[in-house]
């Protein structure tokens, strides 16, 4: 049974073409029917149900969103969509097209493509309804015919061929072959779509276009997104498209990070010019090499996102800093589809760790309510008997070990849903998630060696694992108190969580701390995670601090720390108030770290520290750590503790640096929050914006602090 009493009408099945069906690994299938209306049409709705991912059409124009419907375990469960068709359907006869396209459902790896999963669930099909009222009535639609399309492959990575010399005849569907039922996962449930549509956010003009050769150009977009790329091709024309994040000193695209395999599309038009971008995949990229014109044709870059709400705006007199907040937002924008990914290119997966590690800067950027909740749901589905949770969801594709069992993966089941309440209040994800929650964490402790985890990733830094069974077990300790202020919240009896905090924290005490209160080789990164998962006392706490920061400084504020260790430090120095050494952080460009990324032209976070001179992810969030800190230290945007939906809230801006300015705003639930300061003169000025039925401490950088209700305010003091 379904999971939506609206969702398609399944009695005639799913459906598929025959010819695709005889030639599975060849032309992509297309659906179609004919209605007819009488009059004007009202009420239109249509609702799809694609396995892979579909395209939806009348009469020629699109009507669906791009790359619809989004991941889901398609074992179990697909999304469909629901669309407001009326403005589309004419009187007479309309044309109802449906083309599908493998995504993550069917993934085959061919010997010419890169291919990063590997699945088959079953047939491309889909499902669907059209409901409107006419001059004659209700109606509905009638028998549908299948046929194969202009579109030749298509891999979610890989890239997409098309060719228009097999686009098909809409005005004849009534003498294509029936469509015929196709095979799908037995135990397939369907859900609407509860999570924003992808939509075009921005478009990017070429900056540049080099001709590197004869009949081989690049085109560089300016900055490294997500999305498509849009060309207009003459007539007669065959194109290679191959995308890139890097460029070779020659000027030659450097497609190092697309994957480990080719990555390309090609493209093949008619009699006719055309204007083209791909359908069933998209691409990480800044720069585009086009073959096969004497002269490079027109092209965009289309910047595709989940069209969630903005929720937050920073800026700041220090170029670096706010230039880091852009290129962190970016990152962002890039990997938000219908799931939070890794990477716009190579991967496309939704790996857990960094939603909760740097979930203040999803935060801050963007509503992610809901977005987060539809992932909270594949995981709940996605927990194995045992209680284990993978490193990535849906996991269709399994990795092998040790890559399969991480602690700061699965237990985003244990984080995440605390951060959602604490930012939203919202109680429902605390209470869908506990009982998952409770069985991974179980699942954990059973798995322990001599009272620690003793595999996984460690603090993973894009190359190493390190210091596994430390951050592991200590990441444990850290979620096991977060586990007992749920249950408290819940109402229920979360003293036995809080006591087996205290064992686990016993062990990594005995294991990992000297008596004198150092921790294991006293890296940054354990010193960094020690002090952030409470393993240390309040004292020994205090002076790790001091050493931490010592050794960042003696390092040359080297950033030798994962992303683990990474969104720690952050919130460790910034709780201790040590904003010069974070601010340095941002400026430092001589060695691996945020200013070197800047200095060597990075356009979006990379996912490594030495970023555009390593060939990895130049589209990473996981280490965006800093932009918490920019929003809730820089500009002081802050919740007090044990506030639920920011209705307390604390306005405690931090200058320091060379920083003069620095204003935040961040939209809650009950207005917007803004801090703006400026230093000017000897006088330090700060304008607020308290948003209605929240309470606010506003504490200057004197130490003065005053309470204030909604409205705005302004304070002054002397600077510095």
């Amino acid at each position: 049974m379904d999971d939506d009493a609206n969702a398609p009408d399944r009695r005639t099945g799913w459906m598929t073409s025959a010819a695709w069906q005889q030639d599975p690994d060849g032309p992509l299938p297309v659906l179609g029917t004919v209605i007819e209306v009488t009059g004007q049409a009202r009420d239109a709705t249509l609702r799809v149900a694609g396995l892979g991912v579909f395209v939806a059409a009348i009469n020629g124009e699109i009507v669906s969103d791009p790359l619809e419907p989004g991941y889901t375990d398609y074992a179990i469960r697909a999304e469909f969509c629901t669309y407001d068709v009326t403005s589309r359907l004419v009187r007479g006869p309309n044309v109802i097209t449906i083309e599908l396209g493998p995504g993550c459902y069917r993934s085959r790896k061919t010997e010419d493509r890169w291919t990063k999963i590997e699945t088959a669930y079953g047939d491309l099909a889909a499902c669907a309804t059209l409901d409107w009222t006419d001059d004659a009535g209700p109606n509905g639609l009638g028998r549908w015919h299948a046929t194969t399309g202009p579109a030749r492959t298509a891999n979610w990575v890989g890239g997409e061929d098309y060719d228009a010399h097999h686009e098909p005849d809409l005005q004849a569907i009534a003498s294509w072959p029936t469509a015929v039922p196709a095979k799908v996962p037995a135990e397939l449930r369907l859900s609407a779509k509860t999570i924003p549509p992808i939509r075009e956010v921005q478009r990017l003009s070429a900056q540049s276009v080099t001709t590197v050769r004869p009949g081989v150009h690049v085109v560089d977009f300016g900055v490294n997104f997500a999305g498509w790329v849009e060309l207009d091709l003459p007539p007669n024309a065959q194109v290679r498209l191959r995308p890139a994040e890097l460029l070779e000193p020659s000027g030659e695209i450097n497609p190092v990070t697309q994957g480990w395999g080719p990555v390309f599309h090609t493209v093949a038009t008619a009699d006719t010019p055309r204007t083209w971008h791909p359908r069933f995949c998209y691409n990480g990229l800044r720069y585009l090499e086009i073959t096969g014109l004497p002269d490079a044709p027109a092209a965009r870059g289309l910047v595709l996102a989940a069209a969630a709400d903005p929720a937050g705006t920073f800026t700041s007199s220090d170029a670096n800093v706010t230039e880091l907040h852009r290129i962190i937002r970016r990152a962002i924008t890039s990997n938000m589809y219908s799931m939070f990914t890794d990477c716009p290119q190579r991967e496309k997966l939704g790996y857990l760790e960094q939603l909760h590690l740097v979930y203040p800067i999803l935060r801050w950027n963007y509503d992610v309510r809901s977005l987060l909740a539809n992932t909270l749901r594949i995981v709940r589905e996605a927990q194995e008997p045992s209680g284990h949770l993978a490193l990535y969801v849906p996991e269709w594709d399994p990795f092998p070990d040790p890559w399969r069992g991480d602690v700061n993966f699965g237990l985003a089941i244990v984080f995440l849903p605390w951060q959602l309440y604490r930012t939203y209040g919202d109680l429902e994800l605390l209470t869908a998630n506990h009982d998952t929650a409770v069985r991974y964490v179980e699942h954990l402790l059973a798995a322990r060696e001599d009272g620690l985890v003793t595999y996984g990733l460690g603090d993973w830094n894009g190359r190493h694992f390190r210091y596994v069974p430390f951050v592991a077990t200590s990441t444990l300790a850290r979620a096991l108190g977060v586990l007992a202020d749920t249950a408290r919240v819940l109402g229920l009896d979360g003293g036995r969580w809080y006591d087996v905090r205290a064992a686990v924290v016993g062990d990594v005490r005995q294991r990992f701390v000297t008596p004198t209160g150092e921790v294991g080789s006293e890296s940054v990164a354990e010193l960094a995670v020690a002090i952030h998962s409470g393993v240390l006392t309040a004292a020994e706490e205090r002076a790790a601090v001091d050493r931490l920061e010592r050794r960042i400084i003696a390092d040359g504020y080297y950033l030798d720390v994962g992303e683990i260790a990474m969104a720690a430090l952050v919130e460790v120095l910034a709780s201790y108030d040590r904003h010069e050494t974070l601010y340095q952080l941002t400026q430092v460009d001589e060695q691996p770290g945020y200013g070197y990324m800047l200095r060597h032209g990075a356009t979006s976070l990379t996912e490594t520290w030495d970023g555009p001179t390593f060939g990895f992810s130049q589209n990473h969030f996981m280490n965006g750590a800093i932009d918490d800190w920019f929003f809730a230290h820089v500009a002081g945007l802050r919740q007090a503790a044990g506030d639920a939906g920011f209705r307390q809230v604390v306005i405690r801006p931090r200058p320091c640096g060379a920083l003069t300015s620095a204003a935040a705003s961040y939209r809650t639930g009950y207005g917007e929050l803004r801090s703006e300061w400026v230093i000017s003169d000897g006088q330090f000025t700060l304008d607020v914006a308290v948003p209605g039925q929240t309470e606010a401490v506003v504490e200057l950088p004197d130490g003065t602090s005053y309470e204030v209700g909604s409205g705005e305010h302004r304070f002054r003091t002397a600077a510095g």
